[in-house]
């Protein structure tokens, strides 16, 4: 039997490659006035950028406006740090955040 093929991404902080499944996808929407929001279908229309699921790397990205240079936004919502740490958190067991 073919092994099946599995899409790797790229996060924009530690640049670590992952398993598409594994990551964060903010995406920003097509059209003349563009957003950035977070993708939690992963299917969502518009250019994309990846993020591991891990409070540190969404820190940084949020803190270095990774999400800005990647996507060609001037600025970022405020609701799309909590949505980005909500779904970490759905992915991570509580005590695995703190090592």
């Amino acid at each position: 039997m073919k092994a099946r093929h599995i899409p790797l991404r790229t996060c924009v902080v530690c640049r670590e490659t992952s398993a598409k499944k594994t990551l964060l996808r903010v995406v920003r929407t097509p059209g003349e006035s563009p957003e950035i929001r977070f993708d939690s279908t992963g299917k969502a229309n518009g250019r994309g950028a990846y993020v591991c699921a891990t409070l540190e790397c969404i820190d940084k990205a949020i803190k270095q406006k990774r999400f800005e240079r990647t996507l060609g936004v001037s600025a970022t919502s405020d609701t799309l740090t909590e949505d980005l740490r909500r779904a970490a958190e759905a992915v991570q067991p509580a005590g695995e955040n703190a090592l």
